[in-house]
């Protein structure tokens, strides 16, 4: 590179040389004054060159624009000549003496000053010298390079031998889109808590890209001037065919040579901007994301109000998981609409001011007509823009509802198929749909009022023959004009959408201005542990208001609450009584309020702060990366974590050990082993202070003793401030130095933790509780997992080759296409008519005195002709919106099915944030971009059509150049179109990790705010964002590499027509100028038509990824099978034969042969080692995963049953329950079949009413109490407490309890056991499966099975296998600290 600009620099020395030879000829007086000056010029030019070579790169840059300046100077001067262009036989035939020399001279200017700059590449100087990285091709390009985008020939080439282009194969990314370079730059200038303040985001913006901003005006307003040539060289023609060169013109070549390169400066300029802009575009879509994320993780964490009854204040609040995404997905992709924001500013004005310049020297007058109708028209135009934006923003909100319910459907997916619920939820989500696409079609039917009537109406009236061709331009732009427009109006709601998060969220106290500005605590108490007459709540609702819940929950702390430092403090109490918040309050995770002067809190995080959450966190990646969290790998530290985390019987469970991917939310795990691999990372990490939440709550005494002896008492925890959060206070005391109890939301401290376990009320369950089985009571491991490599989650598939059609299918495809079409070419037809009428009116101007024209008679005619133009065109774009809503309705409602009766494996293997992209970003794209992107092809196709055709039918000479011409364009587009869908759908694939990491950050908001691990995850959102940009910047600036070759062409087809026709014909100047008209409209035409293929190319990548969701692998459909009596089922006997069990057809099996009878109304204990296949039994017994064998429930084959039938009959509470946004009675009966009385009984034999007793009335939780999604809002314990009352509602004869009540405190479980017993014993015929998870849940039951490796080991009554000598139950029992106890607890 360096040896080719020094070449050319030496050309540039040379051409002077050869200038002032060519001077030299015939030097007179005058003759010897330009050689003067030349030499001066030259010589100077040529001092320059050589000081451009001598000097360091930054003088060298300066001294090279000067030179450049100075020849062009230079060239304007000699170009100048009136003589070059001016039509003389003389000048023409027999050049005058010196002629040559000055061509000469002008040559070699023309070479000095324009074509070596365009050649010589440009010199890359990397923004940040310490972390350079390999140049895109875009910054070292040479500007005729970046012109014409030939840097990409490359890339197109080598997709178009390939059938799919990975983003490894893609130029890397400029160091100016990267998201680290762009957040140092321009992050504080957007951030509301910096530089940003209470600005609109979009000032904001403005600020960040001024220099973008000033070059998108320049050329817009270059392509506005130059969009002129055409017209002024089509005007010009005419006249010399109508004068045939008996006025002083200029030669017809050159205003032949203008329709080529006319269009081909305005395309540069153009092609510039759009260059420019989408540029612009992606790095705001980057630093947006990246603002939308930082500003979430300093956000409170809100609750969604589904009924509406939250203030605007506590709406603005709201920032949930769903709610973040909408932002980065729908709404970031409705901004784009809004990007042209500045062709409303700069070129449309210009184009006004240049047209009604031309036609009132064409037309007088009656150009300002146009003018009159413009104005008249703009009342209404700010009516309809004011109606749209309006529209649009309660078009957004419904889309936030129906993604709200997509998501919390999507997030509980399993406990819906385990349910039964598909078909119900499919209908909620449909009427959200229905709703949200009644707003959508209104908008439309808006837009095309604006788009339809006032872009193409205006101007009509006022226009004559003469005028057409400034006409039909002018007409288009302004069409594109009111595109824009409407498109701005859409991106402004969206841009509000955002600002309104940025601006009214409420902030944590320390990112808060009013709230940091309380003292939290004084010096001498910096490095105190806890409290000092403080309350905290959840939320300063900025309308006063509170909504119920946990929102009006006080915590209190009254006097001194001092933690112990480097010892086990332990924090006890009932469900609900507080326990968590009081270690999130310590967090800084609620609002503080003094109680006094004095009043103070403190959590000192210089040396670290480790979390293990109560409902624990994981990410989804392996075992390992889990566990470090971004820290440094330590062997030795690592396995002793492993070790003393009791971790190493699981990971030899898995073939890949360590590497073993978890899957999204940890699915791969259970319970306890999710436990224990958060208290690793907490162990793991160099923290002093490890806030535990209730992490041996899933664990059996075996493992907990483990963990409290090994771990908690162990080396790695020693001198480490510990403040753990459980109910087993007997395992815990010996190593406790400071206890704090909880009750009613208020804390009191005790020294004497001794004397508290001997006083309690619960001392003696706490001594039952110590005894549970000897297994891990965990949800053993039901994901099938790679077992090589440890992958679960698959790299997302790239989907080829579905078409665009497929979108259109409907009940009456033929009958929409007819109805469609044949509006449309009427309307052009009618369009045609309304041009040639045009000029027919004006003919009559020719033959007849202006006063014997009727000219009311002929409007009339106009009139009425452009009536019926409205009304076809109108009802052809009025059918395809329709049809285009109807056919999204469609298409939604086939994907939600679609994904409702998917299979649990493809679940397993999918994250959530790629379901929640297919119902955001790409259904965004199917309801708005796609069908007015189709609809735009089809009208500039016909339209197109209709030009090309009257243009071969008037000139048939011209069939072959035109077919050439196209078949070029045709070669061209394909090539481009596989590079340009590769691209496209690496670009899709890459946004789903962007939202999948915002997704999981959110969720795990509280532990990465208390790792301080925000850091963390904004780089590792940066590499995310940085891969996404990658593609999106090679996707756009391939469109616009495809744009400049169209646009060529087009020039090159209207100049070779007008050559033929001014050469080779004898038309007259009428016809020449009707086929320019029309040739010049094609040309403009092919532009668009262009970049509105590419768009619906690019768009209908969307259809790709949405079909192929259609064709995921899915369970029975639920209207498959038989449906059951009505009295099904009347009993809850269930009788298994044979059953066999695998996850997958091609996985190995996980059930062997069992055989079982359970008589109604039994009560059955299911125990076993973890991998036994205690679960995997729920999930064959609900045909969840692939079985063989018999099962009859109530007598009936469940394998002929309808799945719906089946599930909905059968009850199971996991674990892990599973909530969503709404109230708490849309959680207990989500289809309002009950009573609230049937739902007030459920919650009392669930247990939660003797739990809140001492509650005043305001603080308890009702049906009216709302519940965050995933019921974030609610303590583990309340979440359990609520799934059993659901499942008390729903009197299923066959009710499963898989570790249902593992983080209910022991008083709470007690009442849940006697309630559940007498609820179920007063009914007599439900049957109930209980999987073990404190052994004297099961020692009450009727018999008890007792499961290894799939098989049945043992399956008798307690007593029976009591006496079973070396019994596997037996063992267990009498391994127990109090086999007394349970052994009493047998009924003999």
């Amino acid at each position: 590179m360096v040896k080719l600009k020094k070449t050319l620099i030496l050309c540039t020395i040379l051409l002077p040389s050869f200038s002032i030879a060519a001077s030299s000829c015939n030097p007179d007086s005058k003759e010897k004054l330009r050689l003067i000056r030349d030499c001066t010029v030259y010589g100077y030019s040529s001092f320059l060159a050589i000081a451009i070579l001598s000097l360091r790169y930054k003088w060298s840059k300066i001294l090279s624009i000067h030179l450049e300046v100075v020849l062009l100077a230079s060239l304007v001067i000699y170009g100048s000549n009136p003589e070059l262009f001016v039509v003389s036989s003389e000048n023409f035939v027999e050049p005058c003496e010196g002629s040559v020399q000055f061509y000469i001279k002008l040559i070699a200017l023309v070479f000095g000053a324009v074509l070596l700059p365009l050649l010589v590449p440009r010199r890359h100087i990397p923004i940040d010298p310490k972390n350079t990285s390999d140049p895109n091709p875009e910054q070292t390009a040479s500007l005729l390079s970046l012109t014409f985008f030939t840097y990409l020939d490359s890339l197109v080439w080598q997709a178009s031998k390939v059938s799919h282009l990975s983003t490894e194969a893609l130029p890397p990314l400029s160091d100016h889109d990267q998201a680290r370079i762009l957040r140092q730059r321009a992050m504080a200038k957007v951030d509301p808590l910096l530089e940003g303040g209470k600005r609109h985001i979009f000032f904001n913006i403005m600020r960040v890209f001024p220099g973008d901003m000033a070059i998108m005006s320049v050329a817009l307003i270059c392509n506005a001037l130059a969009a002129f040539i055409p017209a002024i060289a089509t005007n010009r023609l005419l006249v010399y065919l109508e004068t045939r060169g008996s006025s002083n013109d200029m030669l017809p070549w050159f205003w032949i040579s203008l329709l080529l390169f006319g269009p081909v400066l305005a395309s540069s300029s153009m092609e510039w901007y759009m260059r420019v802009v989408l540029r612009t575009f992606v790095r705001v879509e980057a630093l947006l994301t990246e603002l939308v994320f930082e500003h979430a993780m300093r956000a409170q964490v809100k609750s969604d109000d589904e009924d509406g009854n939250q203030s605007e204040a506590e709406k603005s609040d709201a920032s949930t998981s769903a709610s973040i995404n909408t932002l980065i997905t729908v709404d970031l992709k409705t901004m784009e609409e809004g990007q042209h924001f500045l062709v409303l500013l700069t070129f449309v004005p210009v184009q006004i001011i240049c047209c009604i310049v031309f036609l009132y020297k064409l037309l007088g007058w009656s150009a300002f007509v146009g003018l009159g109708l413009t104005v008249a028209l703009v009342p209404i135009t700010g009516i309809a823009t004011k109606s749209l934006h309006s529209v649009q923003e309660d078009k957004m909100k419904k889309t936030d509802s129906r993604v709200q319910v997509f998501t919390d459907v999507v997030n509980v997916l399993r406990m819906v198929k385990l349910f039964g619920w598909e078909e119900k939820m499919s209908e909620t989500i449909a009427q959200k749909r229905v709703i949200e696409l009644r707003a959508s079609r209104k908008a439309h039917l808006i837009e095309l009022l604006l788009v339809t009537l006032i872009a193409k109406g205006e101007f009509s009236a006022s226009i004559a023959f003469p005028s057409l061709v400034v006409f039909d331009s002018f007409r288009n732009q302004i069409q594109i004009a009111f595109i824009r427009g409407t498109g701005c109006v859409t991106a402004k709601v969206s841009l509000d959408r955002i600002n309104d998060y940025l601006q009214s969220t409420e902030l944590l106290d320390a990112f808060d201005p009013i709230s940091s500005a309380i003292s939290l605590f004084p010096n001498q108490f910096s490095d105190k542990i806890g409290f000092h007459d403080a309350t905290f709540i959840w939320s300063r609702s900025r309308s006063g208001k509170t909504t119920p819940s946990r929102r009006n929950f006080v915590l209190t702390v009254p006097g001194d609450l001092h933690f112990k430092p480097n010892t086990l403090n332990l924090v006890v109490g009932l469900t609900g009584s507080g326990k968590t918040s009081l270690l999130l309050a310590l967090l800084g995770e609620m609002h503080y309020t003094p109680l006094s002067d004095g009043s103070w809190f403190n959590l000192p995080r210089g040396d670290g702060i480790a979390y293990a959450a109560q409902e624990s966190w994981v990410l989804n990646e392996t075992i390992r990366d889990n566990i470090l969290f971004g820290s440094p790998y330590d062997e030795d530290r690592y396995k002793k974590v492993i070790k003393q985390c009791a971790l190493e019987p699981d990971l030899a469970l898995f073939a890949a050990g360590d590497r073993t991917e978890i899957g999204e939310k940890g699915l791969t795990l259970s319970g306890g082993q999710k436990a224990r691999l958060t208290l690793a990372r907490a162990v793991y990490s160099k923290a002093s202070i490890l806030l535990l939440d209730d992490v041996l709550a899933a664990l059996d005494v075996h493992t907990s003793k483990w963990i409290v002896n090994e771990c908690l008492a162990g080396d790695l925890v020693k001198d480490r401030t510990v403040i753990i959060v459980s109910h087993n206070v007997a395992l815990l005391s010996p190593f406790v130095q400071c206890l704090v109890e909880m009750k009613d939301g208020i804390a009191t401290i005790s020294d004497n933790v001794e004397a508290y376990v001997r006083t309690s009320k619960e001392s003696e369950l706490l001594e039952r509780s110590e005894e549970r089985s000897g297994l891990d009571a965990e949800i053993e491991r039901n994901v099938d997992v790679d077992s090589t490599s440890g992958k679960l989650i698959v790299s997302e598939e790239v989907h080829q080759g579905a078409g665009v059609g497929w979108a259109a299918r409907g009940k009456h495809p033929f009958v929409f296409f007819t109805i469609f079409f044949a509006c449309l070419l009427a309307s052009h037809l009618i369009g045609v008519a309304q041009t040639w009428y045009l000029g027919y009116w004006a003919s009559q101007y020719d033959s007849h005195p202006p006063t014997e024209v009727p000219a009311l008679y002929y409007l009339g005619v106009y009139g009425i002709i452009f009536l019926i133009w409205l009304i076809t065109l109108s009802s052809a774009h009025v059918e395809f919106i329709l049809a285009s809503v109807k056919a999204s309705e469609y298409i939604h409602n086939q994907l939600v099915e679609s994904v409702l009766a998917a299979t649990f494996r493809w679940l397993d293997k999918t994250p959530v944030s790629r379901i929640i992209t297919r119902s955001t970003q790409d259904i965004g794209s199917v309801d708005f971009a796609l069908p007015m992107i189709t609809s735009r092809v089809c009208d500039l196709s016909i339209s197109l059509l209709f030009k090309i055709g009257a243009i071969v039918i008037f000139t048939p000479t011209f069939l072959l150049p035109s077919i050439v011409l196209t078949a070029i364009g045709t070669w061209v587009g394909n090539v481009y179109l596989k590079a340009q869908s590769s691209v496209k759908r690496e670009m899709s694939i890459a946004k789903a990790p962007v939202i999948g990491l915002i997704g999981a950050a959110s969720t795990g908001i509280v532990s990465v705010r208390a790792y301080s691990a925000q850091d963390k995850f904004t780089d590792l959102l940066m590499t995310r964002i940085d891969h996404y940009s990658r593609s999106a910047r090679v996707f756009y600036n391939l469109q616009r590499w495809m744009a400049m070759r169209t646009e060529t062409l087009a020039g090159i087809f209207s100049a070779a027509l007008a050559w033929y026709l001014v050469y080779f014909t004898n038309s007259n100047a009428s016809d020449t100028g009707f086929l320019l008209n029309l040739a010049v409209a094609f040309s403009g035409g092919m532009v668009w038509w262009v970049i509105a293929v590419n768009d619906l190319e690019a768009e209908s990548n969307s259809l790709e990824r949405l079909e192929s969701y259609l064709r995921i692998d899915q369970e029975a459909h639920l209207g498959v099978g038989s449906i059951p009596p009505a009295h099904w089922p009347s009993s809850g006997e269930l009788r298994v034969e044979s059953l066999n069990a695998k996850y997958s057809s091609d996985g190995p099996e996980v059930l062997h042969g069992l055989s079982f009878h359970i008589k109604s109304g039994e009560r059955i204990g299911v125990v076993g080692r973890t991998g036994s296949g205690k679960s995997t039994l729920t999930l064959a017994l609900l045909r969840c995963i692939l079985t063989t064998g018999s099962v009859f429930y109530d007598g009936i084959l469940t394998s002929t049953l309808n799945l719906d039938a089946l599930r909905s009959q059968i009850t199971i509470i996991p674990q892990t329950p599973e909530l969503i946004s709404g109230t708490l009675r849309q959680n207990l009966d989500p289809f309002e079949e009950h009573e609230d009385h049937t739902l007030n009984n459920a919650l009392r034999a669930a247990g939660l009413v003797s739990l809140q007793e001492e509650l005043e009335i305001q603080n308890r939780i009702t049906l009216d109490t709302v519940v965050a999604s995933g019921g974030a809002n609610l303590s583990v314990g309340q979440r359990q407490i609520i799934a059993l009352a659901r499942a008390i509602v729903r009197q299923s004869k066959l009710l499963i309890l898989d570790e249902a009540t593992s983080a209910i405190d022991y008083k709470t479980d007690t009442i849940i056991q006697d309630s559940l017993r007498k609820e179920y014993q007063e009914r007599g015929d439900a049957t109930i499966i209980t999987i073990a998870h404190r052994l004297q849940s099961v020692m009450e039951a009727d018999r008890i099975m007792v499961l290894d490796a799939g098989r049945i080991i043992e399956f008798d009554s307690p007593q029976a296998l009591l006496k079973k000598k070396d019994g596997h139950f037996r063992t267990m029992v009498e391994n127990a600290n109090d086999r007394s106890a349970l052994l009493a607890m047998v009924k003999e």
